[in-house]
């Protein structure tokens, strides 16, 4: 008997596959499937059955490209009126190759969330429980992505499915949740390989609060919620498009100058070699970036051509990409920046500063220092007189920034404010810098930081 978590880079979900007895299931599957096919193949098994904890709303579900490749069966709640799949309810059992899976509702962080509990040789303690959104390591989920004015409400649900559906699973009951640290669907989530029901019952500060408490922090909880949230959860609701193989075409510069005006122009290298060149209105999402940003950024509609550090980068950008549902990546500059660069192409560049200098130009110059980290990171620590506007939030935003004064870019390291800069940019912004180190680098000088 195997189970093996598969963990979807940068946006931090888990997903897995467990298998015995030649017959395997798989929950809450990525988009990209060849994986749980290897590995199911390499345990000389057949997935029979795709579990979905619920309508995920921060990437697109496989669960149909599993469907077409292996003829698994898909379950789901029956609290959705999902386009495709089986529906399940509570106590709802399933046998496969001498394992248990028994349902067991569990909502809050939405209406339909489920949680599936496995049980071993079909004996009656529970052995694991994969419980979705509902309990994270450390943390538990999100109850606002309905809209705000539900939160207290969704709360006070997923207060019940804790403590009256998970817990008493049994402290020896292995957790295995559908998103891990970093994710948009928790808050700080314990960044730890393996939990326990036992484990989190006496670590886990969301736990301990009695319901009123527990509401009033989750009414508090300051995530931000990216726009694709709403779509992917439509697409996972209908069941999402099949991936359609496809090739990213390569593009000399000439070629990618006569078709950048008609799309989205993407530069995953550093925001250091972004400021040294590249071309005029391009997005600076670093390659780490990508899963994080591009569905706050790009437009779902409009095509996208690459500007990247490698050629191999591109594999990794696509996939990336399609993961959110963002399809259309039309080309590459093959040769890179080196080639436009040699035929004497039109490049733009954006500034930058030193902790150091900046720290001298504050008091020389008359800046606009913009905080484009969350408000919970400026709020432990910003430089004095910075304004915050998150990043995910500044193209819609830049009315609030003014045009003639410098703009410093600020955020932790330097990655997310290179965005930022680049967003600056495209807005007709003349005067951009981007703080290289941000305000890790600041704090490791010993300059002054607000809190609030």
């Amino acid at each position: 008997m195997f189970i093996e978590r598969l963990v979807s880079e940068r946006l931090a979900h888990f997903s897995y596959i467990a298998g015995n007895d030649n017959d395997a299931f798989v929950v809450d599957p990525k988009r990209d499937v060849d994986q749980y096919i290897e590995i199911a193949k390499s345990n000389c098994c057949m997935i029979r059955f795709i579990f979905e904890t619920h309508c995920n709303e921060d990437y697109l579900i496989g669960s149909l490209e599993l469907e077409q490749l292996t003829g698994c069966r898909i379950i789901h709640s029956d609290r959705l009126d999902f386009g495709y799949g089986e529906s399940a309810t509570e106590n709802d059992t399933f046998d496969i190759g001498g394992m248990r899976i028994k349902v067991i509702e569990t909502p809050g962080h939405s209406p339909e969330s489920l949680s599936f509990v496995l049980y071993l040789s079909f004996g009656e303690i529970p052995f694991a429980v994969f419980a979705g959104d509902a309990l994270f390591y450390g943390n538990v989920g999100r109850t606002d992505i309905s809209g705000m004015e539900k939160t207290a409400e969704y709360a006070s649900i997923l207060h019940d499915s804790l403590h009256g559906k998970l817990l008493p699973l049994g402290d020896g009951t292995t957790l295995y949740p559908a998103h891990g640290a970093g994710s948009a669907c928790g808050g700080t989530i314990s960044d730890i390989a393996i939990s326990t029901l036992g484990y989190e019952r006496a670590t886990n500060p969301m736990l301990v609060l009695p319901r009123e408490e527990f509401m009033e922090r989750k009414k508090r909880e300051n995530i931000p919620l990216p726009p694709y949230f709403a779509r992917m959860a439509d697409h996972n609701q209908k069941g999402p498009q099949l991936l359609e193989p496809g090739l990213v075409k390569p593009m000399d510069a000439l070629r990618f100058a006569n078709v950048m005006t008609d799309c989205t122009v993407v530069d995953t290298r550093s925001p250091l070699s972004f400021a040294g060149g590249h071309l005029k209105g391009s997005y600076n999402i670093w390659l780490g970036g990508l899963p994080n940003f591009a569905g706050w950024i790009l437009d779902y509609e409009r095509d996208i051509l690459l500007v990247t550090q490698r050629q191999e980068d591109v594999e990794i950008v696509k996939l990336y990409l399609s993961r959110i549902g963002l399809d259309k990546v039309r080309g590459y500059l093959c040769e890179g920046i080196d080639e436009w660069n040699n035929r004497a192409m039109p490049l733009e560049h954006s500034g930058m500063h030193t902790v150091d200098g900046l720290h001298g130009k504050l008091k020389e110059q008359d800046l606009f220092v913009l905080d484009v980290r969350e408000k919970e990171e400026y709020a432990q620590g910003h430089i004095p007189g910075a304004v915050n506007i998150y990043v995910g939030e500044l193209e819609k935003r830049l009315a609030e920034v003014p045009s003639d004064r410098p703009v410093v870019s600020v955020c932790s390291t330097g990655n997310r404010s290179g965005l930022g800069a680049s967003i600056l940019e495209r807005g007709g912004f003349k005067k951009v810098y981007n703080l290289i180190g941000g305000m890790t680098a600041w704090k490791e000088k010993g300059y002054p930081a607000n809190k609030c």
